[in-house]
């Protein structure tokens, strides 16, 4: 995939992105667009005498957010806003203890991937200036946060509800809690290691305190 400018993305192979970009948005054919009848209508699209399924001028229907990364972008207009960004979801990671209990892999398994892509797209649509696009690139952010400091942080260095906190994660937080647990892992085998000197040092020292006691 090729950007504004005509370079290659640094994430065209970032299989994150891609996953992100199959999830579907609301679009409006605006003028119409020749062939893809099957692909947007499904086997209801009328062919002309030739064979082709067009889709009609202004049929509204759902596809995946890649086919806004070209020129066909400049055919359809987002016309809904995807459910995972309603704003029941943003209220219930703002209620108390909310971003806690959210399950934003059922919500959207590519939460925040897909978000970014769809911000993206409407920036391209409507400008960066748009207030629907601020407003949504602020509440994506604030979700966000909440996620990072009430889920992602306060669960590092917690044991017993690993299993439960993760199946909450969206794909890209997975990333974050994998890499969080790795390095707490790594952290620990540094303190209690090094050829079991410091864990020795701490058994001596405790035999010490409570020979004190």
């Amino acid at each position: 995939r090729v950007d504004r400018a005509g370079e290659m993305r640094r994430d065209y192979y970032d299989i994150d992105d891609f996953l992100a970009r199959e999830h579907a948005v609301t679009v409006e054919f605006a003028s119409g667009a020749a062939t893809v009848g099957p692909e947007v209508i499904g086997p209801k699209a009328k062919k002309d005498s030739n064979g082709r399924a067009d889709v009609p001028k202004e049929y509204i229907a759902p596809v995946p957010l890649w086919w806004l990364d070209g020129e066909f972008a400049n055919d359809v207009w987002i016309c809904e806003r995807p459910a995972a960004f309603k704003d029941d979801v943003f209220a219930l990671l703002k209620a108390e203890d909310g971003a806690k209990i959210t399950n934003l892999r059922t919500t959207c398994e590519s939460y925040f991937g897909f978000a970014r892509a769809t911000l993206d797209a409407l920036e391209r649509q409507a400008g960066d200036d748009d207030e629907g696009v601020i407003e949504l690139k602020e509440k994506i952010s604030d979700a966000l946060e909440r996620r990072w400091r009430e889920v992602l942080v306060d669960s590092i260095g917690r044991v017993g509800d690993d299993d439960k906190t993760e199946r909450l994660l969206s794909r890209e937080e997975r990333r974050i809690w994998d890499a969080g647990r790795m390095a707490q892992a790594e952290y620990e085998r540094w303190r209690y290691g090094r050829s079991g000197r410091v864990v020795a040092t701490k058994a001596v020292l405790d035999n010490k305190r409570q020979k004190r006691g």
